[in-house]
């Protein structure tokens, strides 16, 4: 017995997928690509968030107080995006280390290149999408849980 879009839910359950093969843990290992593309957004947003604001309060003392607040506080946030990555349990507490180095890399590499391309927001937007596939490639294979 099923309802009209889920035939395997049966009437009453919560999860269409209970009672499902992919119910559970099995889910999750489903789509690993996931995983990895939510370690990379949540870490991409903070990071911006934390540059941007930086540029911003920055800006007030011209243009390498925008660079040097916008690289501070772009630290800071990668730090922070690595914490509430593993106190969620999405990375492994044992590579935050790497994380971090790969973080500060890609927050190195895009810094720059939004700097000089100020005037274009979608290069800067793609340059700090740097620090999350860094942030991946810091902490290598098998990090993300």
């Amino acid at each position: 017995m099923g309802c009209r879009y889920w035939p395997s839910v049966r009437p009453g359950t919560v999860s269409p997928f209970e009672g499902d093969r992919l119910a559970g843990k099995e889910l999750a290992t489903h789509l690993p690509r996931m995983r990895h593309f939510r370690v990379a957004l949540i870490a991409w947003l903070l990071t911006a968030a934390g540059a941007t604001f930086g540029a911003l309060t920055g800006s007030l003392f011209g243009r390498e107080g925008r660079f040097l607040g916008a690289t501070i506080l772009g630290t800071l946030a990668v730090l922070v995006a690595i914490q509430i990555l593993t106190a969620r349990g999405w990375l492994d507490p044992e590579r935050r280390k790497g994380g971090s180095i790969g973080g500060f890399v890609g927050l190195a590499l895009g810094a720059p290149l939004a700097l000089m391309n100020i005037h274009t927001p979608l290069i800067a937007i793609a340059a700090f999408s740097l620090v999350g596939v860094c942030v991946l490639l810091g902490a290598g294979p098998n990090a993300v849980r």
